[in-house]
Order: C-alpha cells, then structure tokens, then sequence
C-alpha cells in the first residue's frame, strides 16, 4: 500500500545522523514534496522487517520508506549499509508537525489536483444514476476512457447527464487540466492504472476489480472509476458541480450539523444530532490511529456542550462549562461584533427598572429616552434605574437612585458595544441636566437616535 506524504504519520528518526521520518508503508511518488527525498529500506533475508539497507527502491523484503529534506549518499553498489545510523527519537509526526519542529518551510503539494481512495458511502457516485438523482447531485456528465488494444493508447469520449448551463467554459478548461494531470500518473496507460490501483487501495466493493477516486476543486467533484484490465473501457470519470449540489441540498435535505473524518481521507457528513454525537464518542478514543477529527456546524447549544462533554469525558474530567454558557450562536456573537461598529445603524430601547432587587420590581419600557427621564423621576421609590438596550443585545444602566441618591452610572465607557456610540453619549449629557433638575419632566427635546 502506498501512502499520501501530506496525511501519513511518521515516526521520527535520525539516519546517518540527519533528521528524517520514516512510515512503513511505501510513499506516492507524486506525493513527495519537492526538494524532498524518499529511499527504501530493504530487511534481510532471515528478518525482512529489521532494516540493513536504504536504497533508492527496494522490492523485495521492503522494511520502511524514508521521507528526508537532505540527500543521502548512496554507493554505486545500490546500496548502504546502516551499520546501526538508524536511530528512532520516540515521536511520531506528521510531514507538517516535522517541518514546525524543525524549523523548515512546509511544502506545497506538488500536485495540482490530488486524488485520493472513494469511502464505501461514495461507492454510488462512480456508477450511472438515475437522471432525478443525477440532478441533485449537480452532475454534469462523464468522459468515458479506454487506452485502445495495445493498452497504450487513449480514447475518450463525452457523455452529457445534467443541465447543459453546467457544462461551462470555466468547467470544460478545469476538466482538461484534471485529465492532463491524471494522464501523467492513473491514466498514463494501462499497466499504470494497474500499478497506481495495486498501490492506492480504493477498491468500490471486494473482488470487484473497480477503484474508485475523488479528487475536488473549489467549484468541482471529479470520481474517477478504474476498470484496469484489457479488453474493455478502463476509466470512467464523472464530473459534479459542487454549488448546484449544495443549493439543492439546501433545499430538499436538513441542515448538516456536524463532519467528521479520517487520516485515510473519508469525510462523513451529519444532520441527527444524536447520530454525530454518538460517532465522536465512539471513535474519539481511536483518534492516534486513525486520525478522527470532527468539526460542528451548528449553533445548537445541546450539541456543542455534547460535544465537549465527550471530549472532557476521555481525559477523565468533567465539562465545567455549563449550557447557558452555549447559548450564543454564531450569529448572536455577529451581532454583537457589529453592536461596537459607530457606522452601522443600530436600535434603542429606553426602559426604567422600580424597585431594582427588590419586592416588587417592575419593568417600565418607554419609546423613548424622554419617556424613560419622565418615567424615572416620576417614580418615588428608592431604588430605581433607567437602562437601554442596543441591538437587544447588550444592556447598560445609565442612571441609578439609591437610598435618596441618584448618580449617573459610567459603565457604559469601559462597554466596547457603547464606548463610541454618539447616541449613548448624548443621552448621557442629557442626563446629567436632567438629574440636576435642569429639564423640566415631560420635555420634548429629542437627539438623533433616541
């Protein structure tokens, strides 16, 4: 089996006293960074897995790929000895985590498009479908491929299967590029796609002798279907406009709440709560080794505190987060990010509290800050205090009377939604008149805003 360079974790060695990362399995070729170094490491006849040798390729007794940002030496025998320069440092670290200890600049892949194995839920995409599921899927059609008798030809022809806006100028320069790309490695010819399936895995159901491959764009999904065997057509390529799909998901299927997915590549998508929630729990634990991540999407307060429960869970601790402390979503801290912009437009709401903590309290909501004066010194308790609302979102007292004093409560300064707001600011100094008893109750006089 042969392994992605940018997703395989590595355990950390040295060899011939140069840092380097070595993976059991063998590497894609067209995975390995440039400027990089792969070398195989060939076991002995008696212990093929103990490693003796590094070479440049090794078939037989193969112990290990070497992935290493410096050339090693290799004689004109073919081969080098290790002589015990192979030493394992205890870690294990992705091709990114290395180049972060390190020191190094992370590489770019160097393919244009990557491909990697279809998941069993995927199997469906690489065969024909019905036009109504066509449709939904935002399917634009598939380049049928055959590399001729001698396997080293290539012919290929296109079938049409959505609507015809789809098949865009922008669409047909991207899939040309793809199937340029992919003629460099899986469809060279024919004993390449044998090769490439043998050491890619991908197979869509056992013994089918079918692989299955997803490569994706910003805009596109291309699922490449492997037929290598003679005598018939070897490739299918079926092609998705991934913004049709979602909008028509958007319209005929529930909200995804939650993705999780896998070192091998497979993403699997959520819209039951329970279902996502059960699937962290179950597979959280295998995270070193299979490489679980998960992602929620949704606002939900229950699944976002589900989630971290799970995870305070494994490490044997309780969450001490409570619900309410989920309770803002994504849009509500929107919100108050805008509540602090003095550009944007905003809304008020004036209101006085009577007997402020204690028996009896009352809510008097007013239509104005005039409204809200008139109502303050009206009232002949002593505990009051006059408050807006901005954006009904965020709250502040401005003036509160206690024990037969009032004062102006400055709060609101250190408030990074009210700090700059003009609105809040003028009604302060209208305030100040209005408690010194300099505006006579029941005054008209209005400022912008209020």
């Amino acid at each position: 089996m042969r392994v992605n360079a940018y997703d395989e974790s590595f355990e950390y060695i040295e060899l011939f006293g140069k840092p380097a990362l070595l993976t059991e399995n063998r590497i894609q070729t067209d995975t390995t960074p440039k400027g990089w170094y792969c070398y195989d490491l060939r076991g002995s006849d008696t212990n093929p897995s103990e490693p003796v040798t590094v070479e440049a390729n090794v078939t037989v007794n193969h112990a290990g790929t070497i992935l290493i940002h410096e050339p090693v030496t290799i004689p004109k025998s073919g081969y080098r000895s290790l002589k015990g320069r192979l030493d394992f440092l205890g870690e294990r670290y992705s091709l990114k985590e290395f180049c972060e200890v390190r020191g190094l600049n992370y590489p770019d892949d160097p393919r244009k498009y990557a491909l990697r194995p279809a998941s069993v839920s995927e199997a469906g995409l690489f065969y024909a479908m019905t036009p109504e599921k066509d449709a939904k899927l935002g399917c634009i059609g598939h380049v049928r491929m055959d590399f001729g008798h001698g396997g080293k030809e290539f012919w290929h022809t296109w079938w049409p299967r959505g609507d015809e806006a789809l098949n865009s100028p922008e669409f047909k320069a991207e899939l040309n590029d793809v199937v340029d790309e992919f003629r460099k490695t899986v469809l060279k010819d024919l004993s390449s796609m044998s090769n490439y399936c043998y050491d890619n895995g991908g197979e869509l159901s056992k013994d089918s002798g079918q692989y299955g491959y997803v490569a994706e764009t910003e805009h596109y999904r291309y699922c490449l279907r492997c037929n290598p065997k003679p005598g018939d057509y070897q490739a299918y390529l079926t092609c998705f406009d991934k913004r049709q799909q979602e909008l028509n998901m958007a319209q005929q299927e529930p909200p995804v709440i939650g993705k999780v997915s896998f070192a091998s590549g497979e993403t699997l998508a959520y819209t039951d709560p329970a279902t996502f929630l059960q699937v962290i729990r179950d597979e959280l634990p295998y995270k070193p080794t299979s490489g679980f991540q998960y992602e929620v999407l949704t606002d939900d307060p229950a699944v976002r505190k589900g989630a971290d429960d799970i995870l305070y869970d494994l490490f044997g601790e309780e969450n001490p987060r409570p619900l309410e402390d989920y309770g803002l979503t994504q849009r509500g801290r929107e919100t108050l990010k805008n509540a602090e912009n003095p550009n944007l437009p905003h809304s008020y709401r004036w209101f006085v509290v009577e007997n402020f903590a204690c028996e009896g309290e009352t809510r008097h909501d007013t239509d104005s800050l005039t409204g809200a004066i008139d109502r303050f010194n009206g009232l002949a308790c002593d505990s009051k205090r006059l408050c807006v609302t901005k954006d009904d979102v965020a709250t502040v007292y401005l003036a509160i009377a206690q024990d037969g004093e009032t004062h102006l409560d400055e709060g609101w300064r250190d408030n990074p939604r009210f700090a700059a707001d003009s609105t809040v600011q003028e009604a302060d100094a209208r305030l100040q008149l209005s408690i010194a008893g300099l505006e006579p109750i029941g005054s008209k006089m209005t400022f912008g805003g209020m």
